[in-house]
């Protein structure tokens, strides 16, 4: 027994090793590319950079103070403005749509009424239609309300989500508990303080996941921007194509997905000790 336990320890010792080595090897392949783009959108000439000035993102200092002014000019730009005006419809736009859909799913879960089971039917329905197919419509709508070149056209279309409305629907299902709400009604709390205060943290896993998805469908949508918005200084970053730096494209999504990844693993955990 006694030879028996050195040599366990020395294979998971061993597995442990050959994981970590895989897993940085993984990881510099996937940041490689994003180092690239990095260096030439601060205007470095990738075949004057080394691997080991490239790998720390140390360029020329002759020209730091060269990539400095280019950094400052690029907050006059209309890369900046681009990159401004995406802020604020993909952030307004996920804000609204996490909190409409959560409150409809909650409707939908928590009341009996005589149109629920329709509703529920057109919102299946129309998560399948394709979202291309009602560009036209929306356009012709746009134009008749005289509303051409507004951001809040890019926000309140996204405010009214079917898909983002069925996932909370079908994960309030698995945690919804009549039984703490009607507690809540008993001690005199109000349905919006029931919603805001006991709903909304127990949908914070659904919310976090489906935040991600709005926010970066939003950040990267070009077609309605793209017929809606026609003037300069109201196009969003992805309209502007080539002449932005391609860093601030993935950037936003991803440090998102940094802040609210831990919402996705307490769903999964969630999920797998209630069943």
């Amino acid at each position: 027994m006694s030879t028996g336990i050195p040599a366990i320890k020395r294979k998971d010792f061993t597995l442990k090793i050959v994981t970590y080595v895989i897993s940085v090897a993984l990881v510099y392949i996937m940041i490689y590319p994003f180092i690239g783009l990095l260096i030439g959108d601060f205007g470095i000439d990738p075949e004057n950079v080394n691997q080991s000035q490239m790998m720390f993102l140390m360029p020329d200092a002759k020209n730091l103070v060269k990539y400095w002014k280019e950094f400052i000019l690029f907050f006059d730009s209309s890369a900046f403005t681009g990159f401004k005006n995406s802020m604020i419809v993909s952030c307004t736009s996920t804000v609204f749509c996490m909190y409409c859909s959560a409150i409809t799913a909650y409707a939908l879960t928590a009341y009996e009424w005589k149109l629920r089971q329709a509703l529920d039917k057109a919102i299946l329905i129309i998560v399948m239609l394709p979202s291309t197919v009602a560009v036209v419509g929306f356009y012709q709508l746009v134009w008749k309300l005289h509303m051409i070149n507004r951001l809040s056209m890019l926000i309140f279309p996204a405010i009214a989500s079917p898909v983002t409305i069925l996932f909370m629907r079908l994960y309030l299902k698995s945690t919804f508990s009549k039984e703490i709400v009607e507690s809540a009604r008993i001690d005199g709390a109000g349905e919006f303080r029931i919603f805001n205060q006991i709903i909304l943290p127990l949908l914070k896993p659904a919310i976090g996941t489906q935040a991600i998805f709005v926010f970066t469908t939003t950040w990267n949508d070009i077609m309605v921007p793209g017929i809606i918005l026609i003037r300069a200084e109201k196009r969003t970053l992805p309209v502007i194509n080539g002449s932005s730096p391609q860093l601030l494209n993935f950037l936003p999504p991803l440090i998102l997905f940094a802040f609210l990844q831990r919402y996705i693993v307490e769903g999964i955990t969630l999920g797998s000790v209630k069943n």
